[in-house]
């Protein structure tokens, strides 16, 4: 064989041996993900109580008993510091991985919702508010007057 029937050859094989190391890398399975939840009338009652993870993971408790890990998209800054959070409902009523939360006016969206253990420790006294698709909150009702004497 002489050089110019050599290098075809060489170069065919080069592709060939090149090709052949990067199917496996494509060819391997995908990691399998955790199935996404939903919290069904999250808009009228369906959310029980909340622990905060850090700033950007929230374990949910629905009223049914059953834990969910939230996984915001990015950093929430307030949401260590709340003692109260609203949470933003899809028009049907429901929480999941397209809603989002509130936490002094600051929105956090969810990116996923998986089910979860129960978290360890006594739970403390929580405030949670359910908030329409609009995100706007119903007006807070006023405080009944103090009795009259008479």
């Amino acid at each position: 064989m002489n050089r110019k029937e050599i290098w075809p050859a060489a170069l065919i094989a080069g592709l060939c041996a090149a090709a052949a190391l990067a199917v496996p890398a494509s060819a391997a399975p995908p990691a399998k993900a955790e199935p996404q939840a939903r919290i069904p009338f999250a808009n009228h009652h369906g959310i029980y109580d909340w622990r905060v993870v850090n700033d950007h993971e929230l374990l949910i408790q629905s009223e049914g008993g059953s834990w969910y890990k939230a996984t915001l998209m990015g950093s929430c800054f307030n949401l260590p510091f709340a003692e109260r959070i609203g949470f933003t409902t899809n028009p049907d009523g429901s929480f999941d991985r397209f809603s989002s939360i509130l936490v002094r006016d600051q929105r956090c969206p969810v990116t996923s919702l998986v089910a979860s253990a129960a978290p360890s420790g006594k739970p403390g006294p929580r405030r949670v508010e359910a908030v329409p698709e609009n995100g706007k909150t119903a007006p807070a009702a006023k405080p009944a007057p103090p009795p009259t004497k008479g």
